[in-house]
């Protein structure tokens, strides 16, 4: 695809060149059909991998634009800039196209080694950091504590002056403050108030306290307060709060695959769905769709009805026919408006049907809505309930695949296996309510300490697994034993009593075990040493002899 996108490239910019000859002669439609001809470009280069084209005809796009949205000829400035820029443009297809300069399809096991290595240093992402009053608060001093295990920053605010001043951009900015502050102090109540006032409702208040009575809920409210927790806190609860309260709730992207035989089409729909946020994949040549969707994993189709060789209603067909992809949402996009087409379209196993031509925002919203839908039922399927991660069929099914791409590209991966200790006493001490907060607890230090292409799910039980991706063992077992130390430093609460909880670790490399089944067995193996040397350990799986 990316090979025909640029031997069409000649010709395209054959076309462009006489628009742009138009554009600089101050003739009103061809400056209208130039802007149109570049914003074409800039999605195809962005949907076929070409980033120096993309963004060159990006640059472009944003200068037409201007003139054309007041309704004013181009100055002479510029013109100079548009002329400048179509050079660039002849010596990126001359010279940068042939070099190859970018992969196309960008795979999931490339966004794996562009993953930083573990490091135990506090992250700096929006949300991370995190203001506490000080105000000699021995509560604020030990939820600190236990907020950096999870990899929060914690800085200190020392004055109402400094709290007004506090400035994080358009980022929330989050506050601890101890109730104590204004139980004898109304004075604080008034400052704490104006300092919210003058951040516009970006500065984030949570009170801490160690009273649970009226009053002081009330005042918390009056001083500005978002959230209230009673000491002693859940910590994974205060984290959920945080994160809500600091928009820190992310979204992977959907994933789109675009079906069409016509590159301008696909281009011209990938930048739209792109400008949104979300991911494309491409394919012209209807024989590619399930190669494409076997390593891509899209999450819907977006199909054309009429292609040379296989229709539309054809190849939905096909793709209907092989269980993987039963689930995965298609919609027809053509000019097709007949009724009794459409409707036959959707009784072969289309999902919606959406006429040509039709108004970016209409496409986005609709491919949306499809999505949202889709996600939340697959979320319902895959996901262990209590925990939010992998259940035990999807995380093997994950294990297989990771391995199958090791072999593909030679990167390493480890697999970790995680049982918490004694958890059997922790129920019958506690309660299975506590029970199940630590497992929660466990999970959410998992996915603040990993990384985002790293793959966890629960095994079964107080049992995890981890996906460790492009991790030798020596990281492997470094990063596993951070994680098993910090978790040992949690506090855990039942009924105001505080306790703390362990678990134990079982590593193995795909270096050793190469097939999945081996691999899994393996870290399982280690784990139960971890547990028979006295638990509270990380074991690497020896080389069988």
């Amino acid at each position: 695809m990316a090979a025909e996108f640029a031997e069409s490239l000649p010709e395209k910019l054959g076309q462009i060149k006489s628009q742009a000859e138009r554009a600089l002669s101050d003739d009103t439609e061809g400056l209208k059909e130039f802007h149109f001809q570049i914003h074409k470009l800039a999605g195809a280069g962005s949907t076929f991998g070409f980033t120096a084209l993309s963004k060159v005809s990006k640059e472009m796009e944003h200068i037409l634009f201007q003139y054309l949205d007041t309704g004013s000829k181009l100055t002479e400035e510029g013109k100079k800039a548009l002329t400048e820029y179509m050079e660039q443009l002849e010596n990126i297809c001359s010279h940068g196209i042939k070099k190859k300069e970018h992969v196309v399809e960008k795979r999931e096991e490339e966004a794996a080694l562009l993953e930083p290595v573990y490091t135990a240093k506090p992250s700096t992402e929006p949300g991370r950091k995190i203001f506490v009053f000080d105000n000699d608060s021995v509560i604020l001093r030990e939820l600190s504590e236990q907020l950096e295990i999870f990899g929060f920053n914690i800085e200190t605010v020392s004055s109402f002056k400094t709290l007004k001043n506090l400035d994080r951009g358009e980022a929330n900015v989050l506050v601890l403050i101890d109730t104590s502050l204004f139980q004898e102090d109304t004075a604080s109540q008034k400052e704490l108030r104006n300092a919210k006032d003058k951040h516009e409702n970006k500065l984030k208040i949570i009170f801490i306290s160690g009273k649970n009575d009226f009053d002081t809920r009330l005042k918390s409210i009056r001083s500005g307060g978002d959230d209230f927790f009673l000491f002693p806190v859940e910590i994974g609860r205060l984290i959920d709060a945080i994160d809500k309260l600091t928009e820190r709730v992310e979204q992977e992207p959907y994933h789109v695959l675009i079906v069409d035989d016509d590159p301008e089409q696909v281009a011209f729909h990938a930048h739209i769905l792109q400008q949104a946020g979300m991911i494309t994949s491409v394919v012209t040549d209807p024989k590619n769709v399930i190669k494409v969707l076997v390593e891509a994993k899209p999450e819907i189709i977006l199909m054309d009805m009429y292609m040379p060789g296989c229709s539309g209603a054809e190849l939905a067909s096909v793709i209907r026919q092989q269980p993987a992809f039963v689930s995965i949402p298609i919609v027809f996009l053509s000019v097709e408006d007949n009724l009794e087409k459409q409707m036959e379209a959707l009784e072969i196993g289309a999902d919606d049907f959406l006429t040509k031509p039709i108004k970016p925002g209409h496409l986005v919203a609709s491919i949306t809505n499809r999505l949202e839908r889709t996600r939340g039922m697959r979320y319902l399927m895959e996901r262990d309930s209590l925990t939010g991660l992998l259940n035990h069929t999807n995380l093997r099914e994950q294990l297989a695949r990771e391995v199958l791409r090791s072999q593909r590209t030679g990167t390493e991966i480890c697999f970790a296996m995680i049982d918490v200790d004694h958890f059997k006493s922790v129920n019958d001490t506690y309660g299975h309510l506590t029970g199940d907060n630590v497992l929660k607890g466990l999970a959410r230090l998992l996915n603040e300490r990993l990384r985002k292409t790293d793959i966890i799910g629960r095994y079964g039980g107080e049992e995890f697994g981890a996906i460790l991706l492009n991790t030798d063992l020596e990281n492997a077992e470094r990063i596993m034993n951070e994680i098993r130390e910090n978790f040992s430093q949690i506090r855990q609460y039942a009924d105001s009593k505080e306790f703390y909880v362990t678990f134990s670790c079982g590593i193995a490399s795909y270096k050793d075990f190469d097939q999945p089944s081996e691999l899994g067995e393996a870290a399982d193996k280690a784990m139960y040493e971890a547990k028979q040397g006295g638990r509270n350990m990380v074991v690497v799986a020896p080389l069988d002899d």
